[in-house]
């Protein structure tokens, strides 16, 4: 009788799946349990009379302690919070960091009101984005329900304003089972609405609005003093000129160019042609110019009508 081969020593990443695994759990159990147990440390340490005091700062205390237990944690794991695409795979290096970073960043994100009361103080607000790596401007307003993630790849300009459940997708999902990790950056003074995504790899410039309810792509380019109207959609590698505007309820297609101070009327479509409609694929191409109108223009543009064509 033979006896069964012996079984196969783990790969290097089999163990880092199981690393990742087990300190999931333990990073969890130190920022929720550590603060608890010093709190309590405090209270049976003093007299009675002065437990008092303590109970008062208890809650402050804890606080702190879990945003300083789970940013300190995160310090390990920034390193993995880096463009590019990567596997979903906790054996790979990259996502393993990410998914402890992510661990820990959501166990400060959904203790509401500690992350809320934290982002209105401004030495506590200091404190939570440089322990999680953001090296941006710190002059931002970022709502509590706003969600962010990949804090080392913001990068805000002073003046910026995230509002309510706006949504900054640092990463993106393919469907290869791979995901797709970029840099966000905003000019002084940009604003991104409520309700409003934006994709990896964007760029939004100084000075401009995007309304509430907007889809913006992946690697969009939005210039200095542009305006997007509520309830838009902006493909993925999209440029918008300086000054441009877009009205709300449009949508411009993959890889189209508007060139400064252009405009999309409300309700339109402006794609590239050549389009082919089966691939959703077309050249770079600049729609047909459509400047502002002005008190003294003749021209008007119907919603629905905008008619895109290449320039020469």
């Amino acid at each position: 009788m033979t006896s069964a081969p012996p079984s196969p020593l783990p790969t290097s990443s089999s163990r880092r799946a199981l690393l990742v695994q087990v300190l999931g759990p333990v990073y969890l159990l130190l920022v929720f349990g550590l603060p608890i147990l010093v709190v309590g440390q405090l209270i049976a340490s003093v007299p009675i009379p002065a437990r008092y005091v303590v109970y008062l700062l208890a809650p402050g205390v804890l606080a702190l302690g879990l945003v300083c237990t789970a940013g300190v944690l995160s310090r390990l794991h920034v390193k993995g919070i880096v463009p590019g695409r990567f596997r979903r795979d906790i054996g790979e290096k990259v996502y393993g960091h990410r998914r402890l970073y992510g661990i820990l960043w959501c166990a400060v994100y959904y203790t509401k009101p500690v992350y809320a009361g934290f982002l209105s103080v401004p030495p506590l607000k200091y404190l939570l984005l440089r322990l999680f790596g953001y090296r941006g401007s710190l002059d931002v307003s970022i709502a509590p329900d706003a969600w962010i993630r990949d804090l080392p790849l913001l990068d805000l300009a002073p003046g910026t304003y995230i509002a309510n459940r706006a949504t900054l997708g640092t990463n993106v999902v393919l469907p290869d089972g791979r995901i797709l990790v970029g840099q966000i950056s905003t000019g002084d003074g940009a604003m991104i609405g409520h309700l409003t995504m934006v994709a990896a790899g964007t760029t939004v410039g100084a000075h401009s609005v995007i309304g509430a309810g907007c889809a913006i792509g992946m690697g969009v380019t939005i210039g200095v003093g542009v305006r997007v109207g509520d309830m838009t959609g902006i493909d993925h590698g999209v440029v918008v000129g300086e000054g441009a505007r877009v009205g709300t309820a449009s949508y411009v297609g993959r890889r189209v160019a508007l060139g400064p101070r252009e405009q999309v009327p409300s309700g339109s479509r402006a794609v590239s042609f050549p389009f082919d409609p089966q691939t959703d694929q077309g050249p770079r191409t600049k729609p047909c110019h459509l400047p502002i109108p002005t008190a003294n223009s003749l021209t008007t543009l119907h919603a629905g009508a905008f008619q895109c064509r290449s320039t020469p």
